[in-house]
Order: structure tokens, then C-alpha cells, then sequence
């Protein structure tokens, strides 16, 4: 007799959705290092004439009036948690980190700012392996750590000190390194839309006191570059929201390094800011780790597929 039962999920169908969803990771990944670009470029721009501390709100509380008819369209149940307390420990971090993002943007140059910003990564795959039991496996560290002195190479420590502006940056990369870790927790039971939504809430709400204090009302050109500000910021949260999800931070972390190829560019086009021999040689050394990390996500799914 025909045996009708469906036979059960291969380990190879399993293992393929898996390293599939790692490389839509990596993809996602990129796309947030060029809109992180454009981000901070719109906010250098801006910076120059408005308070880090009321950008910081504005962009925020913009987000959110975006954000609403698309929730109203899709119902409240994509946007509800239930990790009330992260989303608000979240949105805390958030919130501080960009204070300090603002606040170095117009005060050193972009491809600067992109740099130093990179001990973002080294924080958060640290913690990853430390409070989230990821994977620690060497390659992976080989190419972060080649992204880190890549980095080391541009900012040069030591050589000419190191200015306030970058100290901010290093603050907020702190604070940026640990809101990720909360994403990656909290999207373990909430959608990503609702980690997007929430996090512009609350740093809606706590950045408005202290806003208030520095308030200024921007002219209509301004108020047009803060409506592109809050634009991109939604599709890079998207992006790096999902990649998150659907990827380990370890793998995703040390693709953000093409954010100072992209930095490099904008800001010689937008501002001027020549990259010197040290950006180029960093820039090189930072691609390289990023497509050593591509091919060997790509030849792992080769070589462990059963034949």
C-alpha cells in the first residue's frame, strides 16, 4: 500500500534557511551602512545650525507621525511587545546614543565620525557572545578585528590626541552597541516594525525635556532636510532591524565597516573632507574583511550542503 505520510523537514532544508536568512542579513546590513551615511551627512549638514538635542526629538517625534498611518493601515497588533521594559531601556539607550552622534557630527569630519563609531561592533559582539550566548567562532573574529584596525589605521590614536568630538562618538557607540542587544532580544518575540516603532516613541519622550531647553524652530528649508533625516532613519531601522533578526550580530557587526567607504565619499562630494592616505589604506583594509566575510558565508553553504 501507497504511503501517503509526508516525510519530515530535511536537516539540509533547515540548515539552507538558515544560511539564507544569514546572507539577507548581510544584504540588509549593507543597505543600513549607505543609509547611516546619507544619515549622518543630512545631520552634519544640520548641525551646524540646529541643537544635537532638539534634532535628536524632532527627528524622533517625525518618525513617529510617519509611522502611525501605516500602523493604523496594518492594525495595532504589529506594533504590540511584550518586553514592555526593554522597549523603554531601548529606547533610553537610543536616545543617548544619538545625543552624542549630534552632538559630533558637525565637529569633525564624517569619515571621522564613521571610524571611531566602529567600536560600536567590538561592543556589541562581545556582548552578544557574553549575554547572548552567541557563536564565537574565529573567522568571524579574524574579520571583525581586521575591520577594527582598519579603523585604528584612520583614526590614529595617539598621533595628534583624542578631541572631544570623537570621545562623543565613542560614548554613543557605547550606547548604540547595547540598544542593538536589546534588539536582538527583543525581536526573539516582538515583530521588528514594533522595535522600530517604540524605539522613536521613547526617544520622542525622553529627548522632549530636554529639547524644550534648546528648542528652535527650524526655517522651511530645514524643516525639508528633517523630513528626509526622518525618512532615511525609518528605512535604515527597517533594515538593520531585520538584519538583526535574521542574522547573528557577530555575522552582520562587521559589515557596518563599509560605512566609511560610503563616509569617505559623501563627505569629500558634500563637504570637502579630503580622505587622506590613511583613510584610503584603512578603507581597503576594512573591504577586504567585508568580502572575506561574504565569500566565507557563501562557501560554508556550499561545502555543508549533503550531496
Amino acid at each position: 500500500m501507497e504511503n501517503n505520510q509526508f516525510s519530515p523537514p530535511s536537516s539540509k532544508s533547515g540548515f539552507l534557511a538558515a544560511r539564507s536568512n544569514s546572507f539577507i542579513g548581510i544584504v540588509l546590513a549593507l543597505l543600513s551602512a549607505f543609509l547611516l551615511t546619507i544619515n549622518g551627512a543630512i545631520g552634519k549638514q544640520l548641525g551646524q545650525e540646529l541643537h544635537p538635542f532638539f534634532l535628536t526629538f524632532i527627528r524622533a517625534f517625525i518618525m513617529v507621525l510617519f509611522l502611525l498611518p501605516w500602523i493604523f493601515r496594518n492594525g495595532i497588533s504589529g506594533i504590540k511587545t511584550t518586553r514592555p521594559g526593554f522597549q523603554f531601556i531601548n529606547g533610553l539607550f537610543f536616545a543617548l546614543a544619538l545625543f552624542g552622534w549630534f552632538w559630533a557630527l558637525p565637529r569633525i569630519p564624517l569619515d571621522l565620525v564613521t571610524a571611531a563609531g566602529f567600536s560600536a561592533q567590538t561592543f556589541a559582539v562581545l556582548g552578544a557572545i557574553i549575554f547572548l550566548g552567541e557563536k564565537s567562532e574565529a573567522w568571524r573574529w579574524c574579520a571583525l578585528i581586521v575591520g577594527i584596525l582598519g579603523g585604528l589605521v584612520i583614526v590614529r590614536p595617539g598621533l595628534g590626541g583624542v578631541s572631544p568630538g570623537v570621545l562623543a562618538i565613542i560614548f554613543s557607540a557605547l550606547c548604540f552597541s547595547a540598544s542593538k542587544l536589546l534588539v536582538k532580544v527583543i525581536t526573539r518575540t516582538d515583530p521588528p516594525e514594533s522595535v522600530v516603532f517604540w524605539q522613536a516613541s521613547w526617544v520622542a519622550v525622553v529627548a522632549f525635556p530636554v529639547a524644550l531647553y534648546f528648542w528652535q524652530t527650524p526655517n522651511w528649508e530645514q524643516s525639508i532636510w528633517i523630513v528626509t533625516l526622518s525618512i532615511v532613519t525609518i528605512m535604515n531601522h527597517f533594515a538593520i532591524t531585520w538584519a538583526i533578526k535574521l542574522a547573528d550580530i557577530g555575522v552582520i557587526e562587521p559589515i557596518s565597516f563599509t560605512r566609511l567607504i560610503w563616509a569617505a565619499i559623501v563627505g569629500f562630494v558634500l563637504f570637502g573632507d579630503t580622505p587622506n592616505i590613511f583613510t584610503l589604506i584603512g578603507g581597503a583594509i576594512i573591504l577586504g574583511s567585508v568580502v572575506y566575510i561574504a565569500r566565507r558565508e557563501r562557501n560554508e553553504v556550499k561545502s555543508s550542503i549533503p550531496t
